[in-house]
């Protein structure tokens, strides 16, 4: 019975071995095949790592020499303290892409998601030195409208059987995008910092993925129709704006993204292609425009939203601000969180995260389905009142804490609760 199971595993292990020396390949392979996307091979160190197991694969060494290298495939353990997520991580000197297992059963999924993230390690080499901006207008009933009404342009344009009607719409498109930068002070530089930093990766990982034109054109009208039921779309929103574009402009200029760096205004960018006249855009334009797209239903369904989401937003600040609650600081922090799930509260307030993972000198913080808010400086971290606490574990609603020596939790005079350092 023992050499059956010994069989079993090993047979089971050099399955895994051998789907991960594919996935190199794919991606070595698409890399090779579009480096000039971007005038180079994206391909680099990739580490492909199980969330259940922690187990990692990767295409290299590490310096540290913690992984070992096992039929051609680095493999190991990554410590507990190391997030794992689909992200670029800086981590035993190497910078490594990271994507978690297990990947999609399609060969173009699968390529499209390891090639975003490895242009994300290529990102800063590209000319792209980005800065974190929040987006919390696209969380405000006009900023959610005139989003969504952009991607219903956009979406026509995708539909549209002629190249001259689908630019109508990506003007279209650009009208309500103007519109919105001018409802919100400051928007067109934080939208254009996530759309530069996310969409730009977006679009790298579909041009690579081996789809055709019209396969990824049926790829992106499905993903605007999936965008719509997001529950946030603070950071969704440049993964599917970009892409769309791109592949517009990528049938008049197939080297349009090699034109731009972080300095680039997307916007301007796209207006000056797509032949947008930068005439000022009158409300009464903008919404009979608007006409074209349903726009009636998207105001109606997003006013009905407001009434609920402000009564949501009001619980959120009794759980995390005004009912006990444990505050952490936040020091020299990896973090992973699902990004289609946040969801912000006033603009000094922060965010709340449904799913995020911190790990800092006091040890880790998970949460899965309680919420954290982090503030907005990223400064501070606050969950609700611990319900459990013992030496190494605390644990509360939807969190827990694994808790570093040196560390506890003590209760303050205002009844609230916070993570201390002892006195050595």
């Amino acid at each position: 019975m023992n050499l059956i199971f010994q069989t079993v595993a090993a047979h089971t292990t050099q399955a895994r071995t051998d789907s991960i020396a594919l996935y190199f390949s794919e991606a070595k392979k698409a890399t090779q095949q579009h480096a000039g996307l971007w005038n180079r091979d994206l391909y680099g160190p990739l580490l492909l790592a199980d969330p259940q197991t922690r187990q990692v694969y990767a295409n290299a060494p590490d310096k540290a020499g913690l992984l070992h290298s096992l039929n051609g495939i680095y493999q190991g353990i990554l410590p507990k303290d190391i997030p794992i997520a689909n992200t670029e991580i800086s981590w035993n000197g190497v910078h490594w892409a990271m994507v978690k297992l297990p990947l999609p059963d399609k060969r173009e999924d699968r390529t499209d998601l390891i090639t975003h993230e490895l242009f994300h390690v290529a990102q800063p080499s590209l000319g792209f030195e980005l800065k974190r901006e929040e987006n919390i207008h696209l969380d405000d009933r006009e900023g959610r409208i005139y989003l969504r009404l952009e991607m219903a342009a956009l979406r026509e344009a995708l539909l549209s059987s002629r190249l001259s009607r689908s630019e109508e719409h990506l003007r279209n498109a650009l009208i309500f995008r103007r519109y919105r930068h001018l409802l919100f002070r400051g928007a067109d530089a934080s939208e254009n910092s996530l759309e530069l930093l996310e969409g730009l990766a977006s679009y790298t990982g579909q041009m690579m993925s081996g789809r055709d034109k019209w396969q990824l054109r049926d790829y992106l009208i499905n993903r605007i129709n999936a965008f719509e039921e997001l529950p946030s779309y603070v950071r969704t929103f440049a993964y599917e704006t970009i892409p769309v574009y791109g592949f517009f402009l990528y049938q008049k200029d197939n080297n349009w993204n090699k034109k731009i760096d972080s300095d680039s205004d997307l916007t301007a960018f796209f207006s000056d292609a797509f032949g947008m006249e930068m005439r000022i855009i009158l409300q009464t334009y903008v919404k009979q425009v608007a006409d074209e797209y349903n726009g009636r239903t998207i105001v109606d369904e997003e006013q009905s939203r407001e009434i609920s989401h402000s009564a949501r937003l009001d619980l959120y600040r009794q759980k995390f601000l005004e009912n006990p609650h444990l505050e952490i600081r936040l020091g020299d922090i990896e973090i992973s969180f699902d990004f289609q799930n946040v969801i912000p509260l006033d603009e000094d307030e922060g965010m709340v995260y449904f799913t995020i993972q911190i790990s800092d000198q006091w040890g880790i913080l998970t949460v899965d389905g309680g919420g954290a808010l982090l503030r907005s400086d990223w400064r501070w971290v606050i969950v609700s009142e611990p319900l459990e606490i013992q030496k190494e574990i605390v644990r509360g609603d939807g969190w827990e804490i694994e808790l570093n020596e040196g560390y506890y939790i003590e209760k303050t005079v205002s009844g609230n609760y916070l993570l201390s350092r002892k006195n050595r």
